[in-house]
C-alpha cells in the first residue's frame, strides 16, 4: 500500500469572494484545529509503522471534515500564514516557555537579589529553543504544506515529497522541528536585542559585560534618540530646547504683529506718498518704533532696575520717554492715520517683549552669588542695548569666510556693492584727511577683512566687553592709536566701540546695522534665550541628579529591597563614582579638563568652555538648594556640574563640539550634492502645494492610530487650529496655549521639516552657490513664500499633534476619575512612580503619549540624521520615526491594559479601556481601514483577485508592493490608486505586504510556504531599507544623465532622457531638463495635468507630449493623493519585453562566463555552467510568461502582445512563451567550437566532449518544463557526489530548437552590416557571444574581387 498523506480540493471559485480580513480570522480558528490535527496525525503515523494501513490518512481526512476554517484561510497568503502562525507557534511558545523555565528562574534570582548569568541564560534559552523545536514537529497540521527553509536552500532539512511512507513524514517533521529549534533561537536572540536597542533607559552604570558594552557602543547608541546622553539628561535637553521655542515664538508673535499692523498703516498712506517710497517709509517708522522701545522716562536706552527681595532677585525694566511717546502716537495718528486699537497693539507688542526680557535678565541674575550679583548690577544698565539692540546683517547669516588663494569668499552676506563702494571711498577719505595715502584696492581688502572678522558674542556676561562687537579694523579708525599710524593698511583686532566716532557710521553700515524695532525683538530675545536657558538647564540636570541620589541612597539604607532606582548623573568623587556607577577608574571622569588651586587655596576646575560656550568666567553662581553641604569651593562655581564626575559617554555627550574648517573638496561635495539634495527635498515637499495636501491628509493617521477619531471632537479641532502658528483665518488666537505646548515638545517637531533644516545647516544654507550673481537676489524674493510653506507645513502636523494631545488628556482624565481618581490625590502612575494627580500631571502624561507615539525629529537617533549626509535616502528621519512610534503605540497599549493601581483601597485598570481602543485605532489604521477598501472596491467594481495580481505586476516598481485599491473606468479597464501615498504607516504595512505577495506568488510550488516566507523576508528587508539607501532626488537625476558612472541617458526604470541618435546639443539640453525638473517646485508636472484636464474636449490642446488625456475630477482628487492611475500593458509590457532580453543575455553569460575562462575547465563545471545558466534562464522565461498572462486578464489581446514581441526582435519567444513552454539554453556552435579552439591552445583534450552527452539528456529534461511550475533540483550527474538516474522524461513531438547562431534561414532576420548580427543576435547573445559570432562571420565572408 503507498502512504498517500491527504490534498484537499479547494473550489477556486468559492475562494475568490473570500476576503483578506475574513481569512486572516479563519487563519486563527483553522490554526488552532491543525494543533490537535497535527498531534492525532502523528500518533497515527507511529501506529501505522510496520503495518500495511494508513491511518494518518483517515485522521487527516476527520479533520478535513471537522474544520470549517480551512478553505477560507487557504483562500490568502495572509490567511495561510495566519494559520501557520497559530499552528506552530502556539505550542512552540508554550513548551519554550516551559522547557526554558527562564520565567520563574529570573523571579527567584530576582527575589534572592541576585541575576541570572549569560551562561546560564543561554543554557535555559537553549532549553526552550529545543522543547519549542520539539512541539512545532509534533503538533504541525500538514509539514510538506507548511515547507521548510531546506526547500530554498536545500541542505538536510530539505522535505522529502517522493517518498510517501509513514517513516518519510517522521523524518520531515523531525526536519521541521530541527528547523523550528533554530529559528526559536534565532527569533529569541532577536527579540533580546531588539529590546536591548528598544531600551531608552539604560542602567546609568558601568556597563561591565564585554559583549554588552559592545552592542550599546556600536548599535544600540547610534540608533537610540538620547544616544551616549543618559534619560534624565535627554529630557532635560529636550525642556531647554522648549523653553527657547518659547522664546523665539513670543518674538516672532511680537514681529508679525508689529508687520501687519505697520503694512497697514502704509497702506492708509499709500495713494499720498506712492507705491516707490513704501520701503523707505515702513524703515522709518520702524526705526522710530526702535528708539521707542529702547527708551526710558528719562531718555534714550533701556534702564533696568534690579531689586533683591528675600533673597529672590528681580530685574524690571523702567517704562518708556513718555515725550517720545506722546510723539510717537500723535505721528501715527496724523502721518498714517492710526486708530486707537492699532497704536494699541503696537504698544501691547513692544511692552510685551520687554516683559520677556524682564524674565530672561531675572531668571540670569537670581543665581548670581552676592559678589557676582553687584558686577551684575554696575554692568547691566551700561550693556543692555548692546546685547538687545544688535541687529547687524553681517551676523545673521555670514560664520566667518574662508580665504582660498588670498581672495576671501562671501559667505551670504556680502554688502551691496553701493554701500561697499561706497564705504571704500569714505575709507580712502578718512586716511586722506589723515594724511595716510590708501589706494581703492587696499580699501577694498580692508573693508572686506572688516566684515569677514567681525563677531558678536552671544548672551550677556559680567565684563565690560560684553554684547560689544569685535573685528580686525585699520589702526586709523581706532581710538588708542589713530594718530599714532604711519601704515594705514596695519590692522588689530579690536572692539567696535574703539572706534573713532567719525568712523562709527561707515563701520554700521558696511556690517549691515539695522535700527528695526523687529530686528531688535528678533535678535534680541534670541540673544538672551540661549544663554538664559542653558544656565536653566544645568540647573535642572544637578537637581535631578540630586533627587536621584536620594533615592538610590533610601534604597541602599533600607536594605536594597526592591529594584534598584537609577544612579545619579554626577557625584562629587572618584569614590562616589565607583559606589553609585560601578566599574573602575577608566569608566568615569571629571567634567572638566583638570583642577587647579588659585592663590587662596581654593579648588577650581578650569576647561568647561568645552562644556558650556556661554561659561562667563565672572558669574559665580550660588550653590543649588538640593541638600548637598555648601563648602568654599562650591561657593565660587562657574557652572553647576563643573568638577562633578560622570560616566565617560555621559561627560562626552555634554561636551560641546567644534566646527571644522571645510576643505576645497567638502565645499564642493556640500555645494554640489548636499545643497541640491536638500533644494530638491524643498521643491517636492514645502514647495510643492499638492504635497501639503496630501500631508494633512496623511497625517491624521497619527490621531487614528491611537484611538482617537480624527475629526470627531469639534471642540479640540477649534482648539487645535486657533492654536497653530501660520497666517490663516483664526489661527494664532492660542498663542500662550500653543507655547505651552512647546514647552511639553508637543509641537514644532515636523520630522521631515527637521530633516531638512538640518540638511541645509550642514551646507550652511548653501553659502557659495548663493553668492552667485544674480542666485542669491532670486532666493530672497523667494523666501517669503518659503516662510509661508515652511510654516504651513509645520502646522499641519502640529495640527494632528494638538488634537491628539488634547484627545489624550482629556480620555486621560475621564479613565481616572471614573476609577475614582480626584485631583490632590497621590497614585503610583504607569511608569512606577508616584505622583499627585492634577492638571499639570495630565499635561505632562499626554504630552509624553503624543512625543512617543507621534513622529518627533528630537527622537531620531544621531545615526539616522547622519544618513541625511549621504548622496542617498530622502527625508530617512521619517520612516525611521515611523518604526519608532508604531511599535511605541502598540507598547503603550498593552501597558495600559496591564496597568494596575490602587485606588481608594481597590486594585483597578484605570487605562485597560484606553489600550484596548488604541490597539483597536492601530489595527483599524494600519490593516482594517486599508485593506477593508481594497476590499470594496473590489466588490463595487467587480475585480477578482487573479485581476489585482496581474494588475500588481503592471504597476510602478514602487508601488507592487503598496496597497492598491482597484477601479474600472467607463470602457471597463482597470485603474487603480496607490494608498501608500495617503498611508503614514506605509513604511510598516509595506513589508508585511511584500512578504504576502511573495508567498501568494509561491502558492502553487507546491513546496509548501516556508520557502516563499523566507523569500519575502528578505525582499521586505529591502523595502524596509529602501528610504534609507535608495538614490535621493538630486543624486538619481545626475546618475541618470552621468555618462560615467551613471546610466547615460536613462532612467532606473528604464525611460529613455534622450535618443542614442540625438545630436550632443539635443543631449545636453535634454539632460539639463531631466536635472531641472528634479529641482522643480510647485508640483508642475501635477499643475501641467490639471491644466490640461481643464482643456475642452473638442480641443486639440487636451493632449500631452504623450497623447495623454485627463480628466478633472481625477486630477483635483490627485491633490489628496487619490489620483486613479490607469493600468496600462500595451504600454508596460514593451519595457517587460526588454528586462527579458536582458535576462536572456545574463543567464546565457552564467555559462559562456564560467566555462570560457580561458584557462583549463573540467566537463563536469561546464555542466555546473550549463545548469546554472538554465535555471537563471527559466526563472527569466518563467517570470515573461506571468507578464504575457497578466497581459491577457487586463484585456491585451494576443496579436497585441506577438507584435510588440517581433518588433523588438522577440516575436519567436512568444510562440512558445504564449503556450507555457520552456525553450532551454543550447550553446552555440561558435561557443562549442571555442571550447575546440581554447583546448588547442593550450594541448588538452577538448573537455566539452566529455560534457556533450549530458548537456544533451539535460537538454531534453529541461524541454519539457512547464513554465508555471518550478526549475527541478537537478545534481550535477558528473558529479562525484555519484551519477544519479535522471528522470525519462517523454521529449517526442517537440519542435527542433531554432539555432540563434546559425546563419542560414531568415527566422532571425537580416545580417546588419555595421555589427554584423542578426536582430535576434543583438537582442539575445551576450558580449562575448556577439565579439565571437561578428569575428567569425567576417572571417568566412568571401573576399570580394575588385
Amino acid at each position: 500500500m503507498v502512504y498517500i498523506p491527504s490534498r484537499r480540493q479547494t473550489n477556486v471559485k468559492e475562494k475568490k469572494d473570500i476576503g483578506v480580513t475574513q481569512s486572516i480570522l479563519a487563519g486563527i480558528g483553522s490554526g488552532i484545529f491543525k494543533i490537535f490535527e497535527g498531534g492525532a496525525t502523528l500518533g497515527a503515523t507511529l501506529l501505522d509503522l510496520g503495518v500495511d494501513k494508513n491511518r494518518a490518512e483517515e485522521v487527516e481526512k476527520y479533520f478535513d471534515k471537522i474544520n470549517p476554517f480551512d478553505e477560507m484561510a487557504e483562500a490568502t497568503a495572509a490567511g495561510k500564514i495566519t494559520e501557520l502562525i497559530v499552528n506552530i507557534g502556539f505550542p512552540g511558545g508554550a513548551a519554550f516557555r516551559i522547557g526554558s523555565g527562564l520565567t520563574k528562574a529570573t523571579l527567584r534570582a530576582k527575589e534572592a537579589g541576585t541575576y541570572l548569568s549569560r551562561a546560564e541564560k543561554t543554557k535555559r534559552f537553549g532549553q526552550g529553543a529545543a522543547a519549542g523545536g520539539v512541539a512545532e514537529g509534533v503538533f504541525v497540521g500538514d509539514v510538506e504544506d507548511a515547507g521548510s527553509f531546506g526547500d530554498l536552500l536545500g541542505g538536510p532539512t530539505k522535505l522529502d515529497r517522493e517518498s510517501q511512507t509513514p517513516e518519510a513524514e517522521l523524518l520531515n517533521r523531525l526536519k521541521f522541528g530541527l528547523e523550528g529549534a533554530a529559528f526559536t533561537g534565532l527569533l529569541g536572540g532577536a527579540g533580546v536585542g531588539i529590546k536591548k536597542l528598544r531600551s531608552t533607559k539604560g542602567s546609568g552604570k558601568v556597563i561591565t559585560d564585554p559583549l554588552d558594552k559592545w552592542i550599546d557602543r556600536w548599535i544600540s547608541r547610534p540608533l537610540r534618540a538620547r544616544g551616549p546622553q543618559t534619560t534624565e539628561g535627554f529630557e532635560m535637553g529636550m525642556k531647554k530646547e522648549g523653553a527657547i521655542a518659547v522664546d523665539t515664538n513670543v518674538a516672532e508673535n511680537a514681529m508679525i504683529k508689529i508687520d501687519n499692523v505697520t503694512d497697514q498703516l502704509l497702506k492708509n498712506v499709500k495713494s499720498t506718498i506712492g507705491r516707490k517710497a513704501l520701503p523707505a517709509k515702513k524703515k522709518e517708522l520702524l526705526g522710530e518704533m526702535n528708539e521707542l522701545m529702547m527708551s526710558n522716562p528719562d531718555g534714550k536706552g533701556l534702564r533696568p532696575v534690579i531689586e533683591t527681595i528675600e533673597d529672590e532677585v528681580k530685574v524690571t525694566l523702567q517704562g518708556m520717554d513718555q515725550k517720545r511717546l506722546d510723539l510717537f502716537k500723535e505721528t501715527l495718528k496724523n502721518t498714517y492715520k492710526a486708530s486707537d486699537a492699532d497704536i494699541d497693539s503696537l504698544l501691547l507688542s513692544m511692552n510685551g517683549m520687554k516683559l520677556q526680557w524682564e524674565k530672561l535678565f531675572t531668571s540670569m541674575g537670581r543665581r548670581l552669588t552676592p559678589e557676582a550679583l553687584e558686577q551684575f548690577e554696575k554692568i547691566l544698565p551700561q550693556r543692555i542695548n548692546t546685547v538687545l539692540d544688535r541687529g547687524y546683517d553681517v551676523f545673521k547669516n555670514n560664520k566667518g569666510m574662508p580665504r582660498i588663494n588670498g581672495s576671501i569668499i562671501m559667505e551670504n552676506y556680502a554688502p551691496t556693492k553701493a554701500i561697499l563702494n561706497e564705504s571704500i571711498e569714505q575709507l580712502v577719505k578718512l586716511a586722506d584727511d589723515k594724511g595716510l595715502k590708501l589706494s581703492v584696492p587696499e580699501a577694498k581688502v580692508i573693508a572686506e577683512e572688516i566684515v569677514s572678522t567681525a563677531e558678536l558674542p552671544k548672551g550677556f556676561k559680567l565684563n565690560e566687553k560684553t554684547g560689544i562687537i569685535r573685528a580686525n579694523f585699520p589702526d586709523f579708525v581706532l581710538k588708542s592709536v589713530a594718530d599714532e599710524v604711519v601704515d594705514p593698511k596695519k590692522m588689530d583686532n579690536a572692539l567696535l566701540s574703539e572706534v573713532t566716532g567719525v568712523a562709527r557710521p561707515i563701520i554700521d553700515k558696511l556690517l549691515g546695522k539695522s535700527k528695526s524695532a523687529m530686528s531688535t525683538i528678533v535678535e534680541g530675545t534670541n540673544n538672551l534665550s540661549y544663554q538664559v536657558r542653558s544656565n536653566e538647564y544645568w540647573d535642572n540636570m544637578l537637581k535631578k541628579s540630586d533627587e536621584m541620589k536620594v533615592a538610590w541612597d533610601e534604597w541602599d539604607a533600607a536594605g536594597r529591597v526592591g529594584d534598584a532606582p537609577r544612579p545619579p548623573m554626577f557625584v562629587n568623587n572618584p569614590g562616589e563614582a565607583r559606589k553609585y556607577f560601578g566599574g573602575a577608574g577608566g569608566d568615569w571622569k571629571m567634567i572638566g579638563a583638570k583642577k587647579v588651586e588659585d592663590s587662596e587655596g581654593i579648588t577650581r576646575v578650569v576647561g568647561m568652555e568645552e562644556f558650556d560656550k556661554y561659561l562667563d568666567p565672572v558669574a559665580k553662581l550660588k550653590p543649588l538648594t538640593t541638600g548637598e553641604a555648601i563648602t568654599r569651593a562650591s561657593d565660587e562655581i562657574l557652572n553647576p556640574v563643573s568638577g562633578k564626575w560622570a560616566l565617560n559617554e555621559v561627560v562626552d555627550a555634554i561636551k560641546g563640539t567644534k566646527e571644522s574648517t571645510k576643505s576645497i573638496p567638502a565645499q564642493l561635495y556640500q555645494n554640489l550634492i548636499l545643497y541640491p539634495k536638500a533644494t530638491a527635498q524643498m521643491a517636492k515637499t514645502i514647495l510643492a502645494p499638492f504635497t501639503h495636501a496630501r500631508n494633512f491628509i496623511s497625517a491624521a493617521a497619527f490621531a487614528g492610530a491611537n484611538g482617537i477619531l480624527p475629526f470627531g471632537n469639534t471642540k479640540d479641532v477649534k482648539a487645535a487650529w486657533n492654536a497653530l502658528q501660520v497666517a490663516g483665518p483664526g489661527t494664532r488666537q492660542s498663542n500662550e496655549f500653543y507655547q505651552e505646548l512647546l514647552d511639553l515638545g508637543v509641537v514644532n517637531s515636523q520630522v521631515q521639516l527637521g530633516d531638512l533644516k538640518k540638511l541645509l545647516e550642514d551646507v550652511d544654507f548653501g553659502a557659495t552657490l548663493n553668492n552667485v550673481t544674480g542666485l542669491n537676489g532670486f532666493l530672497k524674493k523667494l523666501s517669503g513664500a518659503k516662510k509661508f510653506a515652511q510654516d504651513a507645513y509645520t502646522a499641519e502636523d502640529d495640527f494632528w499633534k494638538i488634537f491628539t494631545y488634547l484627545g489624550e488628556k482629556g480620555r486621560m482624565q475621564k479613565s481616572f476619575h471614573d476609577a475614582g481618581l480626584r485631583d490632590g490625590m497621590e497614585f503610583i502612575d504607569p511608569k512606577g512612580v508616584k505622583r499627585i494627580f492634577n492638571d499639570q500631571y495630565l499635561k505632562e502624561a499626554s504630552a509624553e503619549l503624543v512625543r512617543n507615539n507621534i513622529p518627533n525629529y528630537a527622537y531620531v537617533s544621531e545615526f539616522i540624521k547622519g544618513l541625511r549626509k549621504l548622496p542617498v535616502g530622502n527625508f530617512v528621519a521619517f520612516p525611521a520615526e515611523i518604526m519608532r512610534t508604531g511599535t511605541n503605540i502598540v507598547q503603550t497599549a498593552l501597558d495600559e491594559i496591564f496597568y494596575t493601581v490602587k485606588i481608594n483601597g481597590k486594585d483597578v485598570n484605570p487605562l485597560r479601556g484606553r489600550g484596548m481602543q488604541r490597539l483597536m485605532g492601530m489595527g483599524i489604521t494600519t490593516a482594517a481601514l486599508p485593506l477593508g477598501t481594497v476590499a470594496a472596491a473590489q466588490a463595487i467594481y467587480d475585480v477578482n483577485k487573479e485581476e489585482l495580481d496581474a494588475m500588481r505586476r503592471y504597476v510602478a516598481d514602487w508601488s507592487k508592493n503598496s496597497v492598491l485599491i482597484p477601479f474600472r473606468n467607463d470602457e471597463g479597464k482597470l485603474q487603480y490608486i496607490d494608498f501608500s501615498h495617503l498611508n503614514a504607516y506605509d513604511t510598516l504595512t509595506r513589508p508585511i505586504q511584500t512578504v504576502l505577495n511573495a508567498v501568494q506568488e509561491g502558492r502553487g510550488d507546491k513546496d509548501g510556504i516556508m520557502d516563499d516566507f523566507l523569500l519575502g523576508l528578505i525582499e521586505s528587508t529591502k523595502e524596509i531599507g529602501s528610504p534609507f539607501f535608495t538614490e535621493a532626488i538630486w543624486t538619481k537625476a545626475l546618475q541618470d544623465v552621468a555618462p560615467v558612472l551613471g546610466r547615460n541617458g536613462m532612467t532606473s526604470e528604464g525611460r529613455k532622457i534622450w535618443n542614442d541618435k540625438d545630436s550632443t546639443g539635443d543631449k545636453i539640453f535634454k539632460g539639463v531638463a531631466h536635472i531641472v525638473e528634479a529641482q522643480a517646485p510647485f508640483n508642475w508636472k501635477q499643475l501641467g495635468r490639471l491644466g490640461l484636464s481643464m482643456v475642452p474636449v473638442d480641443s486639440e490642446g487636451k493632449f500631452d507630449e504623450r497623447g495623454n488625456e485627463y480628466e478633472l475630477g481625477n486630477e483635483l482628487l490627485g491633490i489628496a493623493g487619490l489620483r486613479r492611475v490607469d493600468v496600462d500593458p500595451e504600454k508596460s509590457i514593451k519595457y517587460k519585453i526588454n528586462q527579458f532580453q536582458k535576462g536572456i543575455r545574463d543567464s546565457r553569460g552564467l555559462f559562456t562566463s564560467a566555462a570560457l575562462k580561458g584557462g583549463p575547465i573540467s566537463p563536469e563545471e561546464i555542466v555546473d555552467a550549463y545548469i546554472n545558466a538554465n535555471r537563471a534562464t527559466f526563472e527569466v522565461n518563467r517570470e515573461m510568461y506571468k507578464d504575457i498572462e497578466a497581459a491577457k486578464l487586463l484585456g491585451m489581446n494576443e496579436g497585441d502582445i506577438d507584435e510588440s514581441m517581433s518588433a523588438r526582435g522577440a516575436g519567436s519567444a512568444f510562440n512558445y512563451l504564449g503556450e507555457g513552454e520552456f525553450r532551454p539554453f543550447v550553446p552555440s556552435a561558435n561557443v562549442v567550437n571555442l571550447f575546440e579552439e581554447n583546448a588547442e591552445k593550450l594541448g588538452i583534450n577538448n573537455p566539452y566532449d566529455g560534457a556533450e552527452s549530458t548537456i544533451d539528456k539535460l537538454r531534453n529534461v529541461f524541454e519539457t518544463l512547464p513554465l508555471g511550475g518550478e526549475f527541478p533540483d537537478i545534481t550535477n550527474p558528473l558529479s562525484s557526489l555519484g551519477l544519479p538516474e535522471l528522470p525519462q522524461l517523454n521529449t517526442t513531438g517537440l519542435p527542433p530548437l531554432p539555432d540563434p547562431m546559425s546563419n542560414t534561414g531568415t527566422q532571425f532576420g537580416n545580417i546588419s552590416p555595421v555589427s554584423g548580427l542578426t536582430i535576434s543576435e543583438e537582442m539575445f547573445l551576450d558580449p562575448l557571444e556577439k565579439r565571437y559570432t561578428a569575428s567569425k562571420r567576417k572571417q568566412t565572408q568571401p573576399t570580394k574581387l575588385g
